[in-house]
Order: C-alpha cells, then sequence, then structure tokens
C-alpha cells in the first residue's frame, strides 16, 4: 500500500473517531439533571410534646413513600427537614407533582397535617400526632431521600460530558499518531 494511500487510510480513522466523540458530548450534554425534590421543614409533636431524636418521619404521596427522614432536637423542639423527590418514571414512579397532596407519618402514625408538593418554595408544616391514630396500611418501605443534584451532575450513574479541550486533544493525539505512522511508512 502507498505512503498516501495509509495516510489517506488514516486520516479517515482520525475523523471518525472525532465524530464520535462530538456525538458523545451532545448526547452527554443533552441529558438534563433531575428536577429538584420538593423540602418539607417544620416542628413535630405528639400529643402536644416533641418527639425524640432520631425518630422516623415519612412523606406519603398516595401508598407510595416518597421521602424519609430522622428527627432531631433543636431549641427544645423536635424538627424535621425531608426531601419529597420529583416524579422520575424509573427511579419514582409515583412521587411529586407540583399541587400532589403529601401526607406525613410520624413512627408509622399519620399526621394531622398534609402539605402540597412544591420544588420551588420551602415547605413548611408543622406536623402533629395523636397517640390514638392508626398507622396506614400502605407497606411501603421508606427510601433514602435522594441528595440534591450538584451542577452539572447528569443524573448519577451515567456518561459525564467531555469537554471541547479533551475532544482536541484526542484528535491531537490521533493525528500525531498518524503522522508517526506516515513517517514510518517513509522510511520503510
Amino acid at each position: 500500500m502507498s505512503i498516501s494511500k495509509q495516510f489517506k487510510r488514516l486520516a479517515s480513522v482520525a475523523v471518525l473517531a472525532m465524530v464520535a466523540a462530538a456525538m458523545t458530548v451532545s448526547v452527554a450534554g443533552a441529558q438534563a439533571p433531575p428536577n429538584p425534590p420538593s423540602r418539607f421543614v417544620g416542628n413535630i409533636a405528639v400529643d402536644g410534646a416533641p418527639v425524640a431524636g432520631g425518630t422516623l418521619v415519612e412523606a406519603r404521596i398516595g401508598n407510595t413513600t416518597c421521602g424519609a427522614t430522622t428527627t432531631f432536637i433543636a431549641g427544645g423542639e423536635a424538627r424535621y427537614v425531608l426531601d419529597s423527590p420529583a416524579i422520575d418514571p424509573s427511579l419514582n414512579p409515583s412521587c411529586g407533582v407540583d399541587g400532589s397532596t403529601v401526607e406525613f407519618y410520624v413512627a408509622g402514625k399519620k399526621a394531622a397535617q398534609t402539605g402540597s408538593w412544591a420544588n420551588y418554595k420551602l415547605n413548611t408544616v408543622n406536623l402533629t400526632v395523636a397517640t390514638a391514630a392508626t398507622p396506614s396500611p400502605a407497606t411501603a418501605v421508606p427510601s433514602k431521600t435522594p441528595a440534591a443534584p450538584v451542577a452539572g451532575n447528569s443524573g448519577g450513574g451515567q456518561s459525564t460530558p467531555v469537554s471541547v479541550t479533551e475532544i482536541m486533544l484526542v484528535a491531537a493525539a490521533l493525528g500525531l499518531a498518524g503522522v508517526g505512522l506516515a513517517s514510518r511508512a517513509r522510511k520503510s
């Protein structure tokens, strides 16, 4: 094979590699981060007294547990901070949609108050529970409350976007490799 044919072949391989890298960037860049959760905060009293720190608090939409946390004590009050995730067909198919009614359960007992799912504001819902309250028939296992998305996060477990600089470095490396092969072919 002549040197010009080898060089053309190497050049076309380099071009194909650059096109593949560019396609990876466009696919990774098209993936949107997940919608943020709706955050609920407040204090909790059972029969008028604060619950112990570490008490389980669940947010349920319908029969699905859409967020769980535990209480902490601050200023003599039992408090909670709970993130209820947005609806996601693969992870949370029955969870947060703007305006959904959120019911709260404290240590398995239904609180008297409900909240409205809205991820664009901080939702303050102070919860009260009477010990005569009966637990819900739902048997859903509490899910781990997801961490808030980090800027640039592609949704967890998915490919990380490739920068233009990285593409240029790969293209330069491929080009230099082609030049090296072409010069070696000329010497032989």
